[in-house]
């Protein structure tokens, strides 16, 4: 059996599209470009090679509130079972948007 590695890493990405996921429920599917990264405290850092890349993860829908391609999110991720995932119920502070200028 294969343990899974505890990792969590900061991310700032820019929305490029986003669709239902086609597994979990009341989450969205996000094709986004990542901005930065940095590393969280006391967590493996798993994501920030991929700075400069543009990548699938899932955002719970609620925390997106009508977010449109263009706008920049700040948000914590880990690598799960081969998916990115951002932290469901992110700490206050841990998940911001900026709207897309034009």
């Amino acid at each position: 059996m294969v343990q899974a590695i505890e990792n969590l890493t900061t991310l700032r990405i820019r929305l490029i599209s986003r669709a239902p996921h086609p597994r979990l429920a009341e989450w969205d599917q996000v094709a986004a470009d990542i901005l930065d990264a940095d590393p969280v405290r006391g967590y493996a850092d798993l994501l920030s090679h991929r700075v400069g890349g543009r990548v699938e993860l899932a955002i719970r829908r609620d925390l997106l509130a009508g977010a449109a391609p263009g706008t920049v999110i700040r948000l914590r991720a880990k690598l799960a079972a081969g998916e990115i995932v951002a932290e469901p119920h992110p700490p206050p502070g841990e998940f911001t948007i900026r709207p897309a200028t034009r």
